[in-house]
């Protein structure tokens, strides 16, 4: 591993360490950021307990997914051939793929319990709120992965069982957060920006961007720069 690499991993490692114990530390009380939001009973239905534990999952779900997009970065900036960057590009991909699975597998438990009534409204409501934030963070790998594919020549990714089209298509299934109730419920408790970027320089009830945009320097952390296809 050169030494820019190793710089920026580390400097992620530090990201990380640093903003875990401000998920805990920033948390909005209830009925701040959920004002104007719709999501079925709203927060009278969650605990005081419930909406904090619900607030430090979201923003643990959103460095999470900031920490993926940057290591993503690192490693596609460290690939040298179109042949390594299409497989970069497809691990990528195939692990937001199967995280997504997991998470769509989720939430169909979480719905079921709720029918059953083996959980509460409350606890119900701040696990769709964090599975939604994973949900958006999944949504973000994958857009960051289809910006880098873009460089890359369709037939190194195809060779790599991996194409733009599957990858907007991933993008697209991970932003719809689940379906319209399940967003309804993760604005109600985490306002409307859930799963957004920690380094997101957006007030609350600001506009979100689209999933790509605001990234100079294409995939991690926006200061890379893209490199063009080399010779195959």
């Amino acid at each position: 591993m050169n030494r820019p690499t190793s710089i920026t991993l580390v400097a992620v490692i530090l990201v990380a360490a640093v903003a875990v114990p401000l998920a805990a530390a920033t948390v909005a009380p209830s009925g701040g950021a959920q004002d104007g939001t719709d999501g079925g009973a709203g927060n009278d239905s969650i605990a005081p307990g419930e909406q904090f534990a619900a607030a430090v999952g979201v923003q643990n779900a959103e460095l999470e997914g900031d920490v993926s997009e940057r290591a993503f970065g690192v490693r596609f900036a460290g690939a040298e051939t179109n042949e390594t960057k299409a497989a970069v590009v497809a691990t990528e991909v195939n692990e937001s793929r199967q995280r997504l699975n997991e998470l769509e597998s989720r939430l169909a438990t979480l719905n079921e319990s709720r029918e059953t009534g083996e959980i509460s409204e409350g606890r119900y409501r701040a696990e769709v709120a964090t599975t939604a934030a994973e949900m958006r963070s999944v949504e973000r790998r994958a857009a960051t992965a289809e910006t880098a594919a873009a460089g890359v020549p369709d037939r190194a990714l195809a060779d790599n069982d991996v194409d733009a089209e599957s990858i907007g298509q991933l993008r697209a299934r991970a932003g719809d957060l689940g379906g319209p109730e399940t967003a309804a419920i993760a604005r109600s408790i985490a306002g409307n920006d859930v799963g957004r970027s920690i380094g997101t320089d957006r007030g609350p009830g600001g506009p979100v961007d689209a999933p790509g945009e605001g990234r100079a320097g294409g995939p991690g952390d926006g200061n890379e720069t893209a490199t063009e296809p080399t010779a195959d």
